[in-house]
């Protein structure tokens, strides 16, 4: 039997708990082993939430762009998400979040293209603009929607769900691993797993010892300027894409 394209790599995930293993499984079913050091955690903003909640009778359309989005929905609201959002159009920003709201007998109305705010905009353009829009995000993120919505006199109102924190539990454990170079690679999702990857190792040279890998060009130069040695950028926006990449550097 051929070996895998990563026996024996030991690969640092840097996901949250929540979303660490499906990328677990990715590594392992490449001969690869996978280690856990989140570097965040979601934390949901329940008063914006249920303020958002309480207007919901207010809008026609109903955005979400995120797993963490739907699940903040599905754990504060007091009926169903079926029944909450069953009168009206629901947009999402790309296929993973349409999955989380799959998974509770949901299909979205508009799902894009193009993974983004400019995405959903185009979608929007071709499937008719919302008369009015609640949308539900991350405290980060892109004004770009909204600011078209408004230049079409359309409602919006934007309801900030979570925010993205880095964890302060104790890293001693994980940095030992790193001072004896037991850590061959770091996989880096976002610019804020970037920052507080570092946050958490303390030692920028430390943190260049594995090789690290990104997910995209955008998370490439946020990780720049921070002082971080990215070797391998994905050439897709996807785990799976990382870890392909992963394997050809290895071998």
């Amino acid at each position: 039997m051929p070996a895998k394209g990563l026996e024996g790599c030991r690969i640092l995930v840097t996901r949250s708990k929540q979303q660490y293993q499906g990328t677990a499984d990715l590594i392992e079913v490449r001969g690869g082993i996978a280690i856990a050091l989140p570097c965040l955690e979601i934390e949901y903003l329940q008063q914006n939430i249920q303020d958002a909640l309480n207007q919901m009778k207010q809008y026609t359309d109903v955005l979400l762009t995120s797993r963490n989005g739907v699940e903040a929905l599905a754990q504060y609201s007091n009926v169903p998400l079926q029944a909450l959002l069953q009168h009206h159009r629901i947009a999402t920003v790309g296929e993973k979040t349409a999955q989380a709201l799959q998974a509770y007998g949901i299909q979205p109305n508009i799902i894009p293209d193009m993974q983004s705010q400019r995405g959903l905009w185009n979608a929007y353009q071709n499937h008719g603009l919302p008369q009015s829009l609640l949308f539900f995000r991350a405290e980060e993120g892109s004004d770009f929607l909204v600011h078209r919505l408004h230049e079409q006199a359309i409602k919006v109102h934007t309801a900030l769900m979570y925010r993205a924190i880095c964890p302060n539990d104790d890293c001693f454990g994980m940095i030992q691993l790193f001072e004896q170079k037991k850590i061959d690679a770091v996989l880096l999702g976002s610019a804020k797993t970037a920052k507080h990857y570092l946050q958490r190792i303390q030692d920028v040279a430390l943190a260049n010892t594995p090789v690290l890998v990104v997910i995209s060009q955008q998370v490439a130069n946020a990780a720049d300027k921070l002082g971080l040695n990215v070797q391998l950028i994905a050439k897709q926006t996807s785990f799976s894409s990382m870890l392909d990449d992963l394997e050809t550097y290895f071998s």
